[in-house]
């Protein structure tokens, strides 16, 4: 997956942003939240965006206009123009950040991949779906093509996608520097989702049950507008999948897991409103769970454990004792990784959602861009 470097993450930064005029950069999904986060980081850094993005319509910026002609989204022919653009630069560097929900979008990497494009993703569908597609993209990353003179070289296009776990933590990327650099990933554990963090901090000492917990989620805007997706795991287990490719597991895959889902059975197929009413049925469970964990000196927590040793992952609820790092995570998200070297886990902590710190993240893979492998 041409992973960064050791040490290239953040410490180069500096000298990736100095060449960054040679970045032709293509922003899919630019009116979205993180979308117009990311045009707005990328204007104080003075990288202009080549090309706008969005389902039906896209624009080419000239270097010669701050606007462009629209025209219909035709992702062949965003390619093509990527890849011409960046001809014309000395050591242009062609890249699409595609910052949409959209597996629609996904389906076109593998084809700029192959084209000579780098990849910059926000979105971890496809980096958690079937492993057999995944490996497919990782082998389009690593492609070679011909060139003019109809020699194979080697391309040196990135597959960058550090936001889709953690946001802007530079979670993703450390994992991979620590398998470069001849790490054994042990574990991985993460506290991967801020609304059951928020809502397991709520119900810890009995202050709030589960039920009312996430009446307050849902309020303070951190729910979906279904709470049980969120309280199911799956999103946490998407990026679990993630962790555990990165890890160096292979045939992990979503329908094999483990996951241990904070929906009661009974409620999973009503309404929304049914559901909110009739959670509070199940709170005496929840407590009594707490209790029991909390009456030891631990901790609740829902997290994703990949224990790479033992082939296995595994997504819920996690006890942890009162020395784990987790216990100090409060609101964020929290990634503790363990190694052969690292037998006291290095952790990784900060803020795991927002537009601003997922744009940032976004910005940062765009930028290692500039810093390629050599052919």
């Amino acid at each position: 997956q041409n992973p960064p470097l050791p040490g290239t993450s953040l410490t180069n930064l500096s000298s990736i942003s100095m060449t960054h005029q040679h970045l032709v950069v293509a922003v899919v999904g630019y009116t979205g939240g993180v979308g117009t986060c990311l045009l707005s980081a990328m204007k104080k850094i003075n990288l202009k965006p080549f090309a706008l993005v969005r389902s039906k319509t896209m624009t080419m910026i000239d270097d010669d206009s701050t606007t462009g002609v629209e025209q219909t989204t035709d992702y062949k022919v965003l390619g093509d123009r990527l890849v011409e653009q960046a001809s014309k630069i000395k050591n242009g560097v062609p890249v699409i950040a595609d910052v949409t929900a959209s597996g629609g979008v996904q389906e076109h990497y593998a084809t700029w991949l192959r084209q000579g494009i780098s990849v910059v993703a926000a979105n971890k569908g496809i980096f958690a779906g079937p492993e057999a597609t995944y490996k497919d993209l990782l082998l389009a990353a690593a492609s070679s093509t011909a060139s003019t003179s109809g020699k194979q070289q080697q391309q040196q296009q990135r597959l960058l996608h550090e936001t889709t776990v953690g946001a802007g933590l530079p979670t993703l990327g450390t994992l991979q520097a620590l398998k470069a650099s001849s790490h054994e990933i042990h574990v991985v554990q993460g506290i991967l989702s801020g609304t059951l963090a928020f809502v397991l901090g709520q119900v810890a000492g009995g202050k709030s049950t589960l039920s009312q917990a996430v009446v307050d989620a849902k309020a303070l805007g951190y729910t979906e507008p279904d709470p049980r997706d969120d309280l199911n795991g799956m999103d946490v287990a998407r990026k679990a999948i993630i962790l555990a490719r990165l890890a160096g597991m292979e045939g992990v895959e979503l329908d094999k897991l483990t996951i241990e889902s904070l929906v009661p059975e009974q409620l999973q197929d009503c309404g929304v409103d049914e559901f909110m009413d009739k959670l509070s049925d199940y709170d005496a469970i929840m407590t009594d769970r707490v209790a029991k964990v909390e009456a030891s000196g631990g901790r609740l927590h829902y997290a994703a454990k990949v224990d790479v040793a033992q082939n296995k992952v595994e997504v819920g609820l996690l006890s942890c004792e009162a020395s784990h790092p987790f216990n100090n995570a409060g609101p964020d998200n929290m990634v503790a990784i363990t190694t052969n070297f690292y037998t006291r886990p290095l952790v990784i902590q900060g803020a795991g959602a927002g537009g601003d710190v997922t744009a940032t993240g976004v910005l940062t893979d765009i930028l290692q861009c500039a810093y390629q492998q050599a052919p």
